[in-house]
């Protein structure tokens, strides 16, 4: 389940962003499908390299729209990353979320904001949805009442997605997605059992784009932040 939504993250923001991750930008020409380091861009142990100056920047652009939606007790972002798909990248496989993050979210909550921090593209690998998923922002009430697919282990190349939807399944889901026509600072909220995928960047220069993963954080004990530390509450 998966819907657009209407915030927009502003150019000042993601401008802001882009020249601070500079050096990993530059360094995403390895044909890597997604540039890992930036998983760690959010995670510094160290106040004055951890960027969440910037994370509450797009935080308080896109929070307002959806917290009264979703209703956690005490929302945390669960994780946030760039996701810096390299020129010359292979497409990422058809997978779900929920694969990755049964152990750390026994009972699914966790939902991805993907943000595009450049026009998206199919050339570029922008990403790819299932048409028949798309519901309102105001039906994410009901996101993460899905189910799991059958997914697989493969034996990856370096920044391809370890566990997959196999072959067989996503061949036929592939027939109803699409690619998600996102311009600069645009923004799509999916759950975890939302199967989704890329195409290859086939362009010359990096697909630049984001991710917040928002979660109920009543009984967490392994989180980013909570919402109201990066805000600046108590």
């Amino acid at each position: 389940m998966w819907c657009r939504l209407t915030s927009r993250i502003s150019v000042e923001n993601i401008d802001a962003l882009l020249g601070r991750a500079g050096v990993l930008v530059s360094a995403s020409d390895n044909q890597e499908s997604v540039h890992w380091d930036g998983k760690d861009f959010f995670v510094s142990k160290l106040p004055e390299d951890n960027n969440f100056d910037l994370l509450r920047l797009f935080h308080l652009e896109i929070w307002p729209e959806i917290s009264d939606l979703v209703a956690f007790d005490v929302p945390v972002i669960d994780h946030a990353s760039l996701l810096i798909k390299g020129a010359g990248a292979a497409g990422t496989a058809l997978h779900q979320d929920r694969a990755y993050w049964i152990g750390r979210d026994p009972s699914p909550t966790i939902f991805s904001v993907w943000i595009a921090l450049a026009d998206m593209s199919e050339e570029r690998g922008g990403l790819m949805l299932s048409r028949e998923n798309q519901v309102g922002v105001s039906e994410m009430s009901s996101f993460n009442t899905g189910s799991i697919l059958e997914h697989e282990e493969g034996a990856a190349l370096a920044g391809e997605f370890p566990i997959t939807i196999p072959d067989r399944i996503a061949s036929r889901l592939a027939e109803s997605m699409g690619l998600v026509d996102l311009a600069k600072g645009e923004a799509v909220a999916f759950d975890s059992f939302e199967p989704h995928m890329s195409g290859p960047n086939v362009t010359p220069t990096p697909r630049l784009a984001m991710k917040i993963a928002y979660a109920e954080g009543k009984e967490k004990t392994r989180y980013l932040t909570r919402t109201d530390t990066l805000e600046g509450g108590s």
